[in-house]
């Protein structure tokens, strides 16, 4: 989860904004014109890990002009609105997967459809809340946990032969 590093990051002295691009890969940091640029950058990787490092220039401005032609660079805030926009392409993307292979309307897949949201939206917003994860494999593991509750909210509103195919098909729709 990447909004509580953004948060340090702006913490950190010099810094006075920090964007990350929509795969979570490469941060910008905006700097105090005032501040040193190599001590910052040494703060920043203590952040980020031993892994991280500064884009050569060529590649930095490659980075940056896809952000001038509309490539969308995150703030903290607005890194919780893709989560928000992830958890609902996931939904759509397994409940229909769940429909294909078990059947039902396209009534009772919008409810399964729902009931996966809402479900990740709680355990999105619970690993945003303690501080993210260090890598988004993370859903692999809550998985099992992310798709009983969901199964558990769609149980009344779906027939209970349908609902049993949801809750076994569920847990093995997403792994690794």
């Amino acid at each position: 989860m990447l909004a509580p590093v953004l948060a340090r990051l702006e913490g950190l002295a010099g810094v006075t904004a920090a964007r990350v691009d929509s795969s979570g890969t490469f941060f910008w940091l905006a700097l105090d014109p005032r501040a040193d640029e190599a001590p910052v950058a040494d703060l920043a990787r203590g952040v980020l890990g031993a892994g991280a490092r500064a884009l050569p220039a060529g590649e930095a401005e490659e980075q940056l002009a896809a952000h001038a032609r509309g490539d969308p660079w995150l703030t903290a805030r607005e890194v919780m609105a893709l989560s928000y926009v992830e958890s609902r392409i996931l939904a759509a993307r397994v409940s229909e997967e769940v429909q294909r292979r078990a059947g039902g309307t396209s009534d009772e897949r919008e409810v399964v459809a729902e009931a996966i949201r809402a479900s990740l939206f709680a355990a999105m917003e619970r690993v945003h809340a303690e501080g993210g994860r260090a890598a988004s494999g993370w859903i692999y593991d809550a998985w099992p946990a992310i798709s009983c509750d969901a199964a558990e909210r769609c149980r009344r509103r779906i027939p209970p032969e349908l609902h049993a195919a949801v809750a076994a098909l569920l847990p093995r729709i997403l792994t690794r």
